[in-house]
């Protein structure tokens, strides 16, 4: 196993002569063995090793005696060893964690602390092949793609598993030929783990049925992780083309796509999703599917999905974006002729003025002038409410969601268009269309010239 296990730390180049490495070490017949190999395996290639222990504050005298274990074999080697105590269970009970989700983030954090601080340039860790099937099964009974059944990487910086090519029963076999003794976690054979139930009353009855289930499970594993980065690499390209990433939000462009095979799409998808949420935990295949097929319902229609986001079907793309809706943070504010005013970001003057006899009025897009007798109360900026309406044409009105919807404003984008208001009839729906009704007419007397400015300059001139 030796020979085996070195091959493959040279062949995923998992360590180089002159590294360090820190290697989880909690006593059992994994970390013991993983420990001794790379202590040999750096006497032979100039590599140096250190050991971290946990103690999870669950066995109690059980877990002193595992920590005096750990001690004392680092001691016999010269291994530079380090022991960090966390009460996982009040950590589980704070964070509203399992065990054993807590127990492994409490590691993980411990790994990545003592890597900085003892300059180490990678972790090592104990999963082996059996482990890998666990995880394969585990993900499958969740729902998952080609990432799940991949299983671990061998690498996945800084963190390297080398025994990834060794089966549990190889691992024993080994200590005990090498008359290395080892010490036992009473916890793996608790059934309320969900791991140690698929250990139990699966796996090992899958090796009872087909012995080699693990090894042939975990060699697959190795197969279709060549496969992933070849899609990682397609995956990338694809999101390049078909995703335009905002503040907070990502727009997925649907006949970019379209074009792409399913095998890319769902890739695409959930890689928005994890850069959306910042974490892969609660992201299963079925929010992937819900997602796609939202692509081929009825505009507006929306899902919820993991993390807070929610998922929007808008005029020819998808909207991936944290909440629910987008909230109106600003109250709505008179217009006083000569005045100037600051509303959502954007600064508007308002002028009145003589109407001149055979004067034009320009086209511009930020700047419009109203018939100011037809305005019948008091002009404000806001944002839209039920009710509002324009003029269409001449004594036709038009709902302004209506109106919205005509001209493609996506959903969530309606509740930040800024309106110029007299009641609930809109006057100007501010970039884009006037009302009817107020237009500059051949009898218009006095004209209201309202003037968008923005980043410090009028825009459109």
């Amino acid at each position: 196993m030796k020979r085996k296990v070195f091959a493959y730390l040279e062949k995923w180049h998992m360590v180089r002569p002159g590294m360090r490495i820190l290697a989880g070490f909690s006593g059992g017949a994994d970390s013991t063995a993983l420990l001794q190999l790379l202590w040999e395996y750096g006497q032979e290639c100039g590599v140096s090793v250190c050991a971290v222990h946990v103690n999870h504050g669950i066995r109690g005298e059980e877990a002193k005696r595992d920590q005096q274990f750990c001690e004392n074999f680092c001691r016999a080697r010269g291994i530079p060893f380090k022991v960090v105590c966390k009460d996982v269970p009040q950590i589980a009970r704070t964070q509203g964690l399992s065990l054993e989700e807590a127990g492994r983030d409490v590691r993980y954090e411990i790994f990545e602390k003592e890597l900085l601080e003892k300059g180490a340039d990678r972790v090592a860790l104990a999963h082996h092949q059996n482990d890998q099937a666990e995880t394969i099964l585990f993900h499958q009974m969740r729902g998952t793609g080609l990432r799940g059944l991949r299983g671990m990487e061998p690498v996945r910086l800084p963190y390297i598993r080398p025994f990834l090519c060794v089966t549990k029963e190889e691992i024993v076999r080994w200590l005990q030929k090498e008359g290395l003794s080892w010490v036992e976690d009473t916890s793996n054979q608790a059934s309320d783990y969900t791991r140690n139930q698929i250990r139990h009353r699966v796996l090992y009855a899958m090796e009872e049925i087909r012995p080699g289930s693990a090894a042939r499970m975990a060699g697959m594993a190795e197969q279709l992780l060549e496969i992933e980065y070849f899609l990682e690499q397609e995956t990338r390209a694809a999101f390049d083309r078909c995703v335009c990433e905002g503040s907070g939000e990502y727009r997925i462009l649907l006949p970019e796509l379209e074009r792409l095979h399913p095998a890319l799409q769902k890739p695409v998808v959930l890689k928005c999703l994890e850069r959306l949420s910042g974490k892969r935990k609660d992201l299963e295949s079925i929010h992937i599917e819900q997602v796609l097929s939202l692509a081929k319902g009825k505009r507006g229609s929306r899902i919820t999905l993991p993390g807070g986001c929610v998922a929007v079907l808008g005029y020819g793309e998808l909207l991936l974006k944290k909440g629910y809706g987008l909230s109106r943070t600003e109250e709505e504010i008179y217009c006083v002729p000569d005045d100037i005013c600051l509303y959502m970001g954007s600064v508007f003057s308002f002028r009145l003025e003589d109407r001149k006899k055979d004067d034009e009025i320009p086209i511009n897009r930020y700047t419009k002038w109203f018939d100011y007798d037809k305005i019948k109360d008091s002009v404000v900026l806001r944002t839209r409410r039920p009710g509002d309406y324009l003029e269409y044409e001449a004594g036709a009105h038009k709902k302004l969601k209506d109106y919205l919807i005509d001209n493609k404003i996506p959903r969530e984008e309606r509740d930040q268009c800024i309106l110029l208001a007299d009641g609930s009839h809109i006057l100007w729906v501010v970039g884009m269309r006037i009302s009817e009704r107020y237009k500059v007419r051949e009898n218009t007397k006095r004209i209201l010239k309202v003037q968008m400015t923005e980043s410090g300059g009028a825009k459109d001139g």
